[in-house]
């Protein structure tokens, strides 16, 4: 209980900063009556000062943005993209929504062709599932409300980041990056449930790219492969930009200073709020110093589960650059995915008390070579959770009818 009562001091002291840091800008441009055009040419000039003053080790950091990019987006997510791209575009959101529809979107009161970029965004990760959800909505298989809603629903971290990235490399355990993965699993159904609203049969257009099933399948691969690049391209260069901007708020004394007496001042760990300040930057980041903090294992975990699945700045970032022309209300986007982040953080907890230890303490699948089952868990486990969803489901309808 104190463990998971620091945790949460720790997300509502960094919840706190930002909303403090904010609301005091948002103050102080209110007094100075300035217009919004000329703090942005500001802040970019205060960037352009500090790239200067420290050139080498920003050119560095965007190195190292660029390896990131090459070694692990380009290679999984341009060719998923483009598998994507040419599913739309001979009207694969309609199959999808006749098979994975009533599975998946009915339980959490969705249209069946929202299923589409559920699964792209479980199976892949931020920020394909917004990327999707705008295509949704722009083609007009849904609506603007249900598209919102599905904004949440479809925008989490992909199962390779959790059970490779953060249980295989800095935690050296997969059987961790399982408990990552139901615990944000979990809390996406979590925002489905409490977003849910009455649907009303609406009728809505035909949508306008069935007439893609006669077009030329080279015209077809052609645009697919184009929006690919410009897709995998644009997410380049946020991990680029962000990777820079990281380098340069470590390389600042003043800002770990004055975590560290705050850190003193309310006895956390040393270099805990500096590192969710970090992550709720940008999240790899985050999730890499945590996992070297002296903190214990459920707490560490519940820590990084909360950064994944609110993401950070630099995904929200991301998708604004995809949904920024359907203008949605992002207040309530971040504050939904604040609330995903908190109940994931005390899911992981929970889950990591009750599983047996010897789950998780066994390094065994981190040190073999991966199995099939190994890559079908993930969907296994959506299949599992989706299966008890509607389970509950039905029981609830039948409770409240006889009620």
């Amino acid at each position: 209980m104190c463990e998971i009562k620091i945790g949460v001091d720790f997300m509502i002291y960094i919840i706190f900063l930002w909303f403090l840091i904010i609301s005091l800008i948002i103050l102080f441009i209110k007094l100075l009556d300035i217009k919004r055009n000329i703090i942005i040419c500001i802040f970019i000039s205060i960037f352009i000062i500090l790239f200067i003053l420290n050139i080498n080790q920003c050119i560095s950091a965007a190195i190292d943005g660029c390896k990131l990019w090459y070694k692990s987006i380009l290679p999984t997510t341009f060719p998923f993209i483009v598998i994507c791209n040419l599913l739309i575009y001979y009207d694969g959101i309609s199959l999808y929504s006749k098979f994975l529809g009533p599975l998946i979107c009915r339980p959490l009161g969705l249209s069946k062709n929202c299923s589409f970029p559920i699964v792209a965004s479980i199976l892949c990760g931020y920020p394909l599932g917004a990327k999707y959800c705008v295509d949704l909505y722009t083609m007009d298989y849904i609506e603007k409300d249900e598209y919102e809603r599905l904004l949440n629903i479809a925008s989490n971290v992909g199962p390779l980041f959790l059970i490779g990235s953060v249980a295989g490399i800095l935690f050296e355990n997969i059987s961790l990056g399982y408990i990552l993965l139901i615990g944000n699993y979990l809390s996406i159904l979590f925002i489905g449930f409490i977003t849910k609203k009455k649907r009303t049969n609406i009728k809505l257009s035909s949508p306008r790219y069935s007439k893609y099933e006669t077009v030329n399948f080279g015209t077809s691969i052609k645009n697919a492969i184009q929006n690919g690049i410009n897709t995998t391209l644009s997410i380049g260069g946020f991990i680029v930009i962000f990777s820079v901007v990281i380098s340069l708020v470590k390389s600042n004394a003043y800002f770990y200073i004055i975590f560290e007496q705050l850190e003193t001042f309310f006895k956390f760990p040393i270099g805990t709020l500096y590192s969710l300040f970090l992550g709720s930057i940008e999240m790899t980041n985050g999730c890499s110093i945590i996992s070297t903090l002296s903190l214990p294992l459920a707490l560490k975990l519940s820590i990084i589960s909360f950064l994944c699945s609110f993401s950070g700045l630099a995904v929200i970032v991301q998708v604004s650059s995809f949904v920024s022309e359907t203008k949605i209300n992002y207040s309530k986007y971040i504050f939904l995915k604040i609330i995903q982040g908190i109940f994931s953080f005390a899911t992981t907890y929970v889950l990591f008390k009750l599983l047996p230890t010897s789950i998780y303490t066994s390094k065994l699948m981190s040190n073999s070579s991966p199995c099939v089952y190994t890559y079908l868990q993930p969907l296994l486990i959506i299949i599992t959770l989706t299966i008890l969803l509607i389970i509950l489901n039905k029981v609830s309808k039948l409770f409240f009818h006889a009620a």
